[in-house]
């Protein structure tokens, strides 16, 4: 098995978090569609995907957070995140990718551990 390997540590991030925001408590919530973006949440665990490889951009309004509340994709749980306002969660996906957003104080400590390292650039 190669642990190493992006889908792995995909999959690996998902189960951590799943099993920490322990998803299987709550029902699905359809919270925004359109033809080429679905968003749903299970509790506080909004997942946001797209059927398209292009960019797609979407402004959630109906989501399961609190207003003020800070949420973070748990993919790059330390640089993708930002604080819910009335405009709601805004969503932009980069070539098809999917993202999950659930409060930043309820990140895993495993999905942080394993969070991207940011490597400084001097010139």
């Amino acid at each position: 098995m190669k642990t190493d390997s992006d889908f792995y540590q995909m999959i690996a991030t998902t189960n951590a978090q799943r099993k920490a925001s322990q998803v299987w408590n709550y029902e699905q919530v359809e919270r925004y569609v359109d033809d080429n973006f679905y968003a749903f949440s299970r509790g506080e665990f909004l997942v946001a995907l797209t059927n398209s490889g292009n960019t797609h951009a979407a402004q959630v309004t109906y989501h399961p957070f609190t207003e003020g509340e800070t949420v973070c994709n748990i993919y790059y749980p330390t640089t993708d995140c930002q604080r819910i306002s009335g405009y709601g969660v805004n969503v932009y996906l980069d070539n098809g990718e999917t993202k999950i957003y659930v409060p930043q104080s309820s990140l895993s400590a495993e999905v942080l551990a394993n969070a991207p390292k940011i490597e400084l650039i001097q010139e």
